[in-house]
């Protein structure tokens, strides 16, 4: 069954704290565990420090905003931490906001593993799963961060990238559905790879009964511009485009202040989080 939901988001310092923590811990992951490194002798005159190692690497994976640094407002292509934002919000609200049965794992965020710290990531914003009675779920997640007075804003179903042309692509081209599920298990854990693995296989050869997709799609708005009843766009009037797969759209809006400000807040936590 389709699913169109929106949620009011008050942004509080309780808000901006767990998303900069959040953010914090995506960015500086790593496939080590700091625990299992005691401080030793390497070299004569160096000693190894884990808890020097961490600042570091926390340090140098944390992008900095040349723009905000200079008080100035980044331009919308190129501000990583507004998109970041986004993909944190969907992440967080297919993994955990939703009821026990609803949610999916989603083993490894983009955030965590992109190339480049200052650049967005390319493809889908999110690969999740969740294991049924008789299939695995396959979670594909675009999201998207729009101050757009437009409604449906350009993001969701005009511009040539936009959630509806990039789901529809992936509705359509099994083929590239398949690659990037290879691509992602082969990073994966022995426990999730086979997961996923089943779902690579049974779309490979259309064995339908082991598996369903959902169209995951967030559109992360505020108080100002937002419109519960037409920002769904042809992800709910063209719904049936996505059958026998499943649209599961939610839009999280800032209830009280602006994505430019509350955009703004994150990064400051950030930063001072770093700094501190």
């Amino acid at each position: 069954m389709h699913k169109h939901q929106k949620i009011d988001i008050p942004v509080i310092d309780s808000f901006i704290n767990k998303f900069a923590e959040m953010y914090l811990k995506q960015r500086s992951q790593t496939h080590f565990d700091f625990s299992n490194f005691s401080e030793q002798l390497l070299y004569k005159n160096l000693v190894f420090d884990t808890d020097a190692l961490k600042q570091i690497i926390t340090k140098n994976t944390i992008p900095i905003d040349k723009k905000r640094e200079q008080e100035l407002e980044p331009n919308v292509l190129n501000d990583i931490y507004r998109s970041d934002l986004g993909e944190l919000l969907m992440t967080y609200y297919f993994e955990e906001k939703l009821s026990e049965g609803e949610r999916f794992i989603i083993p490894l965020k983009n955030i965590t593993f992109r190339e480049r710290a200052e650049f967005p990531g390319r493809g889908l914003d999110a690969i999740g799963y969740k294991i049924g009675e008789a299939q695995v779920e396959i979670l594909l997640g675009e999201a998207k961060v729009s101050a757009d007075k437009k409604s449906p804003p350009p993001v969701v179903d005009s511009n040539k990238d936009s959630i509806y042309n990039s789901q529809l692509n992936h509705k359509n081209q099994t083929p590239i559905v398949v690659q990037r599920l290879s691509d992602y298990a082969r990073r994966l854990n022995g426990n999730d790879a086979k997961i996923l693995g089943i779902a690579i296989i049974s779309i490979e050869h259309q064995l339908t009964d082991n598996y369903n997709i959902t169209y995951g799609c967030t559109l992360v708005r505020d108080h100002t511009c937002v419109n519960s009843e037409t920002d769904y766009g042809k992800m709910k009037t063209h719904q049936s485009d996505f059958e026998s797969g499943k649209v599961h759209f939610s839009i999280l809006s800032f209830s009280d202040k602006t994505i430019k400000d509350t955009v703004d807040l994150f990064y400051k936590k950030v930063q001072a989080l770093i700094a501190s």
